[in-house]
């Protein structure tokens, strides 16, 4: 929502490109959020193209419009347009496997170490969807940060992005409990091919992680996992 609104009043002219926004404490102050709800409002903005910073005397955030590149990312996500999370979701998933193999090809140990982390963490969370969801993606956006195909990596995380964003509500699916341990396991096995540097077992993890794909209940998605 504080994403939202900042992205709101700079496309709006209410806040005009290259107007400082403040420092992450004066913003933090002014909108009265915690740290971490304001760093991942920033990390979006970032992403979006709204907001840069800058350091040095006078430095702080800053208000700007997204590039050329940026804008082209919008108008293939289509998402303000008519698109729905089950669209984006379809054109994310196309993504996985190239976005994986990518990772495969790039990763190093630290990478893999951070892909360890977030999975002890989703499956800590196992028993909450919510917090489930958040750490699948979060572990889903650092793999196609790996990769060394910036406009690949970049595409998928704004896709993801835009699916967090106009995710209001998550209640679990009534398979979510029966299945849960199959999906830690599915990701278990992509990380594991990530960390070996096997094409061929990319494409494997990835094919049994489709058992997990978005299917729709009319114009509401239903996230299996």
């Amino acid at each position: 929502m504080l994403a939202d609104h900042i992205e709101a009043a700079i496309a709006d002219g209410a806040i005009p490109p290259g107007a400082r926004l403040g420092t992450k404490e004066e913003l933090r102050r002014s909108h009265d959020v915690a740290y971490g709800t304001l760093n991942e409002a920033l990390r979006i903005l970032h992403q979006r193209g709204y907001v840069t910073s800058r350091t040095g005397p006078g430095g702080g955030l800053f208000a700007t419009e997204p590039t050329a590149n940026f804008r082209l990312c919008q108008l293939i996500l289509g998402f303000r347009e008519g698109g729905t999370l089950a669209d984006c979701a379809v054109v994310r998933h196309s993504l996985e496997e190239p976005v994986a193999l990518d990772a495969a090809r790039s990763r190093t140990r630290a990478d893999i170490a951070e892909l360890e982390t977030i999975m002890v963490r989703m499956t800590a969370a196992r028993d909450d969807a919510r917090e489930y969801l958040y750490e699948n993606w979060q572990l889903h956006r650092r793999i196609a940060q790996i990769g060394r195909n910036r406009i690949l990596g970049n595409l998928y995380n704004t896709l993801l992005d835009a699916s967090e964003s106009e995710l209001h509500d998550v209640a679990p699916h009534p398979s979510f409990a029966a299945t849960v341990g199959e999906n830690v396991a599915a990701h278990r096995a992509i990380v594991d091919a990530i960390a070996q540097a096997s094409d061929e077992r990319v494409r494997a993890a990835i094919r049994a992680h489709e058992a997990f794909f978005v299917v729709t209940n009319g114009d509401r998605p239903v996230m299996r996992a």
